[in-house]
């Protein structure tokens, strides 16, 4: 009898999903409006405080488990005015260890992370703008679902 096939969920749909009602859900008033998403915008008008999600794979670890590395980017505040930036990346950061847990029947998108494995930064990023850029990165232990 053949293995079954799973395949990868998608995380940064969980991520970014996960992130918008989390941020939006704290009292610190630099999670107020962030915008999240798994990509920059492409022309000008950038969100007053932005969070990239950035999914960058890794290895599968057996046929049911694999590890994720994703980038985590703030745009916020100004270089001479960087707190904005550095709290939410902090509390970003701070927020990971939430994630991890079993998947909810019926949740959408499921939850494919079943550990935070290493957590990396932050990191302060030139920037062209006149935004503050702070970068972090995350590994965690997923687990894939049935095909």
């Amino acid at each position: 009898m053949a293995d079954p096939l799973v395949i990868d969920s998608d995380l940064e749909l969980f991520l970014t999903t996960w992130y918008r009602q989390a941020l939006a859900a704290r009292p610190e008033p630099v999670c107020a409006g962030v915008e999240v998403d798994n990509k920059e915008p492409s022309t000008g008008m950038f969100p007053a405080r932005l969070l990239v999600i950035r999914d960058d794979g890794g290895p599968a670890t057996s046929a049911v488990t694999g590890e994720r590395s994703v980038g985590f980017t703030v745009l916020a505040g100004s270089k001479l005015a960087p707190k904005d930036a550095n709290d939410l990346i902090r509390i970003v950061l701070a927020l990971v260890v939430q994630i991890p847990g079993p998947d909810v029947p019926g949740q959408s998108p499921r939850n494919p992370v079943s550990a935070v494995l290493e957590r990396n930064g932050p990191f302060s990023v030139v920037e062209e703008q006149d935004r503050a850029r702070r970068f972090a990165t995350v590994t965690f232990a997923v687990t894939p679902e049935p095909l």
